[in-house]
């Protein structure tokens, strides 16, 4: 039993994902450490800006590429879903980029804050498409053990960048060209390694192409709007309070991202399970897999979310500095909204498995106009960036409340009883065995 939970498909994505996360809190001690403030804020914005912008191109190809990959009828139809991946990624790419290129070349002041997003986003975009489209294929194929290797490959590699700063003190430009260099380079092992494929070109790829967009439309937006959801906070203190308070408020977020591993391990995982379970009209099933998905999770992530509520000035520290002590009344805020993550996570999974994008997308956009309208209010009435955190809370309890909406003809009414006994009790027995 033990070694069939080490080589299953969620132990090698969970224990992968939290190696990253490892190295990534690692590396993000590193920049607020040897950063100062407002440099921290810019490097922190153009992760921001180039997130919002990757996940524009990942809604659109990936959610359907891997959901359509998986329903394809033969390997032929399948490389011509991946060759129709390709070229519509390399598309939606042009697009942004006739948008960014003329901030660049006039040199546009937005504002301090979006300093390296103006002159980094479109290198990095380009520089990680095969990198970006590797990961997308292997998970298609549930080949998790390869996409394990790219992603600490290319950590690895970003910490090692940040080692080399910390000796020759290497500026903030340099090593968001060496982020993209890096990119770049993961990708183009996985193609002389034959993980990554190009498909087939020689044929019309209009259905295919169609398939993808009709789909990825919706899961575009939804994910776009999810990635706004979770940015729009950072874009508005950057333009109200500037660079050093997005750093401040940054650190605490990404913190809170840690609790996130396990839900988006987890989550992509059961996406193709849900899709054939809603296929194949087994709706108790889907409700019972529903809940006991997430109460293992929040099983996982109470014991975090308590020791960020109860210790936060110590992990702030560790992780930042003395300088950065403050937001650590912004990490128990941030706990408030933590503990609803796997809930909201999963009835998203749920509207895409039963093929209701849209309904995800509305819930998204719901959740996102209140979130700005509260933390406009919130930056208008004084309140800081502590007054914008706590807007999160209320935002994610208001999205898990229409998406219980949406969801009702499977999951009915919430039921605690089966959140625990199907979620906690059933999975820890499974794992005494």
């Amino acid at each position: 039993m033990i070694k069939k939970i080490i080589n299953s498909n969620t132990a090698w994505s969970l224990s992968s994902n939290g190696l990253i996360a490892i190295l990534g809190f690692i590396n993000l001690g590193f920049i607020a450490r040897l950063f100062s403030q407002a440099d921290a804020g810019m490097w922190f914005m153009l992760l921001t800006v180039y997130t919002l912008l990757e996940m524009l191109r990942s809604g659109w190809v990936q959610t359907p590429f891997v959901r359509f990959y998986i329903l394809a009828n033969g390997y032929t139809q399948q490389l011509k879903l991946v060759a129709a991946a390709w070229q519509l990624l390399i598309v939606i790419t042009l697009i942004i980029s006739l948008f960014l290129i003329p901030l660049i070349i006039f040199n546009y002041q937005i504002s301090p804050a979006f300093k390296l997003a103006q002159n980094y986003t479109l290198l990095w975009l380009i520089s990680a498409l095969p990198y970006q489209l590797v990961q997308w294929q292997l998970q298609a194929k549930s080949m998790f053990k390869k996409l394990a290797i790219i992603r600490l490959v290319f950590t690895l590699c970003f910490t090692v960048i940040l080692l080399l700063q910390a000796k020759y003190k290497l500026s903030i430009n340099s090593l968001a060209l060496s982020y993209a260099l890096i990119q770049f380079l993961v990708g183009l092992t996985a193609v002389l390694g034959g993980w990554l494929k190009f498909g087939i070109w020689q044929t019309k790829l209009y259905n295919e192409r169609k398939q993808l967009s009709n789909f990825g439309k919706y899961s575009m937006f939804t994910m776009i709007t999810a990635s706004l959801l979770r940015s729009s906070d950072q874009f508005l203190i950057a333009t109200w309070l500037g660079p050093a308070a997005v750093a401040m408020y940054a650190i605490p977020q990404k913190l809170i991202e840690a609790i996130e591993i396990p839900v988006r391990s987890f989550a992509s995982i059961a996406a193709a399970k849900a899709t054939i379970l809603y296929k194949e009209n087994q709706f108790l099933t889907l409700r019972l897999f529903f809940y006991r998905e997430c109460g293992m999770l929040l099983a996982i992530i109470l014991p975090v979310i308590l020791l960020f509520f109860f210790f936060p000035t110590f992990i702030v520290n560790l992780l930042g500095g003395s300088k950065y002590e403050s937001s650590s009344i912004l990490l128990q805020i941030f706990c408030g909204y933590a503990i609803l993550i796997p809930l909201d996570r999963y009835c998203g999974v749920l509207l895409d498995a039963g093929n209701k994008p849209q309904k995800n997308t509305l819930k998204v956009v719901l959740m996102l106009l209140i979130n700005v309208i509260g933390d406009i209010a919130a930056l208008r009435l004084g309140a800081g960036i502590y007054g914008v955190a706590a807007v999160s809370t209320v935002t994610f309890m208001f999205g898990i409340i229409v998406g219980w909406y949406q969801l009702k003809d499977i999951l009915q009414s919430l039921s605690a009883k089966l959140l625990w006994q199907q979620g906690v009790i059933i999975n820890l027995k499974a794992l005494k065995k």
